[in-house]
C-alpha cells in the first residue's frame, strides 16, 4: 500500500510538472519528484544507491536554481491551482491503483521479491571501490575538483555571469 502511495504521488507529481511557471514551484516539484523516487528505489534496489542518487540530483539542481533564480526576476508565488490540480490528481490516481482488480495482493507481494540476488549484489558500496576501478574513481575525482575550480574562478562577483546584486 504505501508503494502505491508513493507510486500515484510519483505520477500525479510527474504530470503537473509542465505546468509550473516560477523557478520557486519548479525547483519544489523537482525536489518532491527526486525525493520520491529516491524512496521508491530504496524500496526495490537499495537504499545507499537512492541515497546518492538524491545528493546528486539535489546538488545539481541548487546549482540550477542559484542560476535561474539569480537571472529571471522575482514573481508573486501562486500555485493554489497547481496544488489542487496535484492533490485531485493525486486522489485520483491513488484510488485507481487501489481499486484495481486485476492485481491480487498474493501476485504484488511475489512481484516484489523478484529482484535478481546478482543485480542486487553488485550494488554494494564495497564493489564501486575495487583495484580495476580505483583509476577511474581518481580521474573522476580530479575532474571534479578542476570543475570546482572553474566554478570558482567563473563566480568571482567582478567577472561572472551571474546579476549584481545591489547592496542597500
Amino acid at each position: 500500500m504505501t508503494i502505491m502511495a508513493i507510486s500515484s504521488i510519483l505520477m500525479s507529481l510527474t504530470l503537473t510538472l509542465p505546468m509550473m511557471l516560477q523557478p520557486l514551484s519548479l525547483g519544489l516539484n523537482l525536489i518532491l519528484l527526486i525525493s520520491m523516487t529516491s524512496i521508491l528505489m530504496a524500496f526495490y534496489i537499495s537504499t545507499w544507491y537512492s541515497y546518492i542518487l538524491f545528493l546528486v540530483y539535489v546538488g545539481g539542481l541548487l546549482v540550477m536554481f542559484a542560476y535561474v533564480s539569480s537571472l529571471i526576476p522575482n514573481n508573486f508565488f501562486s500555485s493554489m491551482k497547481t496544488l489542487m490540480l496535484f492533490l485531485f490528481m493525486a486522489t485520483v490516481i491513488f484510488i485507481s491503483l487501489m481499486t484495481t482488480n486485476s492485481l491480487d495482493s498474493s501476485t504484488t507481494q511475489t512481484s516484489m521479491l523478484s529482484i535478481p540476488q546478482k543485480w542486487a549484489m553488485s550494488l554494494t558500496p564495497s564493489h564501486l571501490i575495487s583495484s580495476s576501478s580505483f583509476f577511474i574513481l581518481l580521474f573522476l575525482g580530479l575532474i571534479l575538483f578542476a570543475n570546482l575550480l572553474a566554478v570558482v574562478k567563473v563566480c568571482y562577483h567582478q567577472s561572472g555571469p551571474l546579476r549584481p546584486f545591489s547592496s542597500n
